[in-house]
């Protein structure tokens, strides 16, 4: 069994490979088979002068891996010789995250033919300076008006139709929320300005004109400066909407307190009346249908949304050669009230913006919305009519409410952003940021316990169970030194139980329940949320040893204290249906089993990110029951889809991830 100092030694734990070093809106790409010979290392240095983000490829395959490898949140400008064309082009032009491409004919005519079938062809050219004057002008344009740049929406649908594609983000949506939440709930300290800068400097070790940014920064930033510094085209804007739209976890608790500066200044800030605002977007056509799909539904903008109160500045942006089979024109046009409680700020920021003709307004991160209609006008531009919502006006706000206060804000802010990873699924990420926490404290520390408890659930997620013990008997250890005999180590208790029931030791894991709910009765009344907790708990235990009427009773009364102290969609819900559930398949009910499990499904849906084992262990149990029915098809299609979940987040040898490969290979063999 490890100690503890060596679980959290190893770098290989902590260590996180990036598939895209380059932080801007767009990176150019370029293919050429001589990009490495003396005659375009000169334009290499050009094209870096108009665009910082250069990945340059001399093989095609290579180019054509590295595009499909990268998220559809990012922007690709493509430069190809015309040598490589038929090659590069079929293979990358509907994917997403390519933007345009611009072909190289240095010894032979344009294909104009081949411009006709692709769209984002829009130019080719036989002289080099050609195309670097046109990557100027296009970025110079890029930098006035940053619209063609992909948005990050979440969608929450309340409606519980099953048939909606939508329903599968309603858990992000949540998640994003909460995530947003913890950022601006953190305590900014001495040292993030410090650290932000060692990022920056090492993000931007080979680009010059970055690196003068970050020494501006470093001399001049200030929080009441921070809107100014958000509105001017350098590192910081591009590189915090980088990290909002492929939720880049390391850069976003970086721009922790700029994130908040942000926030402060725009409350300071805040518009004092209704306002109508428009703002000009690119979209894909996948990402439009998805909103045409969410009428009357809540739409999160994870990320600051600029807008401007003057609708012709905002349809000047668009170029009418920019609808094509991949991406739409859309116009939002949006209604915002003060006036509302609870409401994200907004604010004008024209007087203090870099840009103060686009008479702008921005509206904070996270915002919600309410899709009030779609339609597309005469000019083929889409109009996506929303209204601002206040936080306590929308559908999912009990919900919300209560995941987010079972966060202690008076905790550290390594320990409080732990748990919220540790929530989303994220545990290589909780597990550096408490590991990171445990070499700055010292034992005597507060929150110390908290460190090792959180450190625990990790361990015990990744399948690391011994691993798992040490870090909450580690926990117990101090609280019991600090005689403190209180829930906090009732919560323990439970942990270490689940982790003994894992490791089939189910001696331990019921007597740990049972030290649990005693410590949880002496403080709160009989019917809690957390004496469900111990209860449902109890039931798994009272199954594992056949006891199938004790663990119906005790579950039973998990379900009903749940059901009427916690929000519908509280993921502790999904948990008690599921091991209702599994009582059902014990006694052979395996239609009321089924119904449970899908239950299970579905809440697990709405409050958990989509990558959560728990939607993976709700999949599998389906896919138990359809296959004791003998629909194998049907057992299948949920066993995949738990695996392609749990690949996400598990390596190969976690024990569930084995387990569901094994349930593929069999119920294969019955198919076949």
């Amino acid at each position: 069994m490890a100690s503890v100092s060596e679980s959290c030694s190893s770098d290989k734990v902590l260590s996180f490979a990036r598939k895209d070093n380059h932080f801007g809106a767009y990176t150019l790409i370029w293919l050429d088979s001589l990009i490495n010979s003396p005659k375009y290392i000169d334009k290499q240095k050009e094209l870096r002068l108009s665009i910082n983000y250069l990945q340059t490829f001399d093989n095609v395959d290579k180019c054509i891996k590295y595009i499909q490898s990268v998220s559809s949140q990012h922007r690709f400008i493509v430069i190809v010789n015309d040598d490589f064309c038929q090659q590069l082009i079929p293979e990358v032009h509907r994917l997403p995250q390519v933007f345009l491409i611009y072909i190289y004919c240095e010894y032979k005519p344009y294909d104009y033919q081949l411009y006709k079938r692709y769209s984002k062809l829009k130019y080719g050219y036989n002289q080099f300076d050609d195309i670097i004057n046109r990557i100027r002008s296009d970025r110079s344009r890029r930098i006035e008006d940053r619209h063609d740049q992909p948005m990050l929406i979440s969608i929450f649908n309340s409606n519980n139709n099953h048939e909606q594609s939508t329903t599968e983000i309603d858990g992000q949506f949540v998640q994003s929320q909460l995530l947003i939440a913890a950022l601006l709930k953190m305590k900014t300290t001495s040292t993030d300005k410090n650290e932000f800068i060692c990022k920056c400097r090492e993000l931007y070790k080979d680009e010059k004109s970055q690196l003068h940014f970050v020494d501006e920064f470093e001399r001049d930033y200030s929080s009441d400066f921070s809107l100014w510094w958000y509105t001017r085209e350098t590192f910081l804007y591009r590189l915090l909407n980088k990290a909002l739209r492929v939720q880049d976890i390391d850069l976003l608790f970086s721009f922790g307190f700029i994130i908040r500066d942000l926030e402060k200044q725009l409350r300071q800030l805040q518009y004092s009346s209704p306002i109508h605002v428009y703002r000009a977007q690119l979209i894909s056509i996948e990402e439009l249908n998805v909103l045409k799909d969410s009428i009357n539904k809540l739409i999160s903008m994870n990320s600051f949304l600029s807008t401007t109160r003057n609708l012709k500045l905002a349809l000047a942006y668009f170029d009418p050669s920019t609808s094509d089979d991949e991406f739409q024109r859309v116009l939002f046009d949006i209604n915002a009230d003060p006036h509302q409680d609870s409401i994200k700020p907004f604010a004008d920021i024209s007087k203090i913006s870099v840009f103060q003709q686009e008479e702008e307004i921005l509206i904070m991160l996270g915002s919600i919305f309410r899709l009030i209609n779609i339609y597309c006008d005469n000019n083929k531009i889409w109009h996506i009519k929303m209204n601002l919502c206040s936080d306590n006006q929308c559908e999912l706000q009990t919900l919300y409410s209560h995941m987010a206060n079972q966060y202690d804000s008076s905790s550290t802010k390594l320990t409080l952003f732990g748990s919220v990873l540790i929530d989303m699924a994220n545990f290589n990420y909780a597990e550096k940021y408490l590991c990171q926490l445990l070499k700055q404290i010292s034992s005597e520390h507060k929150d110390i316990y908290k460190c090792y408890h959180a450190l625990g659930k990790v361990s015990f997620e990744k399948g690391e169970y011994e691993t798992s013990l040490i870090y909450l008997f580690k926990s117990l250890e101090i609280l019991q030194e600090r005689r403190s005999n209180d829930s906090r180590l009732a919560y323990i208790y439970n942990s270490i139980g689940e982790v003994y029931q894992k490791k089939n030791e189910i001696k331990e894991a019921l007597q740990s329940y049972e030290k649990a709910l005693y410590i949880f009765k002496q403080t709160f009344a009989d019917d809690h949320e957390n004496i469900a907790w111990c209860y449902n708990n109890l039931g798994i235990i009272y199954l594992e040893q056949k006891k199938v009427s004790e663990a119906l009773q005790y579950l039973t009364k998990a379900i009903n204290i749940k059901q009427g102290k916690l929000p519908d969609g509280h993921p502790c819900l999904g948990n008690t249906y599921n091991n209702l559930g599994n009582v059902h398949y014990f006694r052979h009910e395996y239609k009321q089993a089924l119904e449970k499990y899908q239950l299970s499904y579905e809440i697990f849906k709405k409050s958990l990110t989509p990558r959560h084992p728990s939607i993976a262990r709700a999949l599998k149990n389906i896919g138990v029951v359809y296959e004791v029915m003998r629909d194998f098809t049907e057992a299948k299609i949920h066993y995949e889809k738990a695996l392609h979940i749990r690949q996400q987040v598990f390596k190969p040898e976690h024990p569930d991830l084995i387990e569901i490969s094994k349930d593929i290979e069999r119920i294969s063999l019955n198919i076949q």
